[in-house]
Formats: C-alpha cells, sequence, structure tokens
C-alpha cells in the first residue's frame, strides 16, 4: 500500500496527516503569523513608529511618510485599528493613538530594524 510522506497510519486504521500530529507547534507558528500579518503591509509599520513619536493626525503622518498616498494611509489605519493596535478619536480633529498592544509593539519593531540595519550594512 503506498502512502505519501505526508501522511501515517495511526492505530486500528485510522489516518492522521503529520500537520495533526504536530498541531501543537503549529498552532505557535499560527500565531507567529497572525502577529506578523497584523503590521505587516504597506506602511504599517512606519506608521506605528509615526504615533510612537507623537504624530497623531493624518496630515502628521502623512507629511512623515511622504511617499504614502492618502488613500493607502487611511486603510492601513483602519485596519490598525480593527487589530487592536491604534485608536483613533474624532473630537475636533481625527487624531489617532497607539493603543497598550500597539505601545508593546513598537520596541519589537525597533529591534527588527535594527537587527535589519545590522545585517545589510
Amino acid at each position: 500500500m503506498n502512502q505519501s510522506d505526508n501522511f501515517d497510519t495511526a492505530s486500528h486504521r485510522t489516518w492522521s496527516t503529520i500537520q495533526q500530529r504536530n498541531r501543537g507547534n503549529l498552532h505557535g507558528w499560527c500565531d507567529l503569523a497572525a502577529g506578523l500579518q497584523a503590521v505587516s503591509g504597506q506602511w504599517k509599520a512606519s506608521i506605528l513608529i509615526a504615533l510612537s513619536e507623537k504624530d497623531s493626525g493624518l496630515p502628521d503622518i502623512q507629511r512623515r511618510l511622504e511617499f504614502a498616498s492618502r488613500r493607502v494611509l487611511v486603510r492601513a489605519l483602519r485596519e490598525l485599528e480593527k487589530d487592536g493596535l491604534v485608536s483613533r478619536s474624532a473630537e475636533v480633529a481625527t487624531a489617532y493613538c497607539l493603543s497598550r498592544d500597539g505601545l508593546a509593539l513598537v520596541p519589537i519593531l525597533r529591534d527588527l530594524a535594527a537587527w535589519n540595519s545590522a545585517r545589510v550594512g
């Protein structure tokens, strides 16, 4: 009986995949992937850094990230807000600030940038 490398037999003639057997390990990687997805995408990490340095309104962020279009920044800010990394207030003018999770993420992003800088140059 031929079997794919991805399958093996368990007791009592049931089949299990390698992924099912390693579900606990894969769960940790899935959490990592979800965390990375929250900050990947156009300008998200840069927006979080800008907000950590007190740029709070869209015009401030747009001046800081001059090559990003307004449309892209608004979309990224909405996604960051949906992911709980940024909060928005619209009292007089719309302002954004980092949530507690966003604040916790900033040192990680700075460390990642420093690591990349050391690796590249």
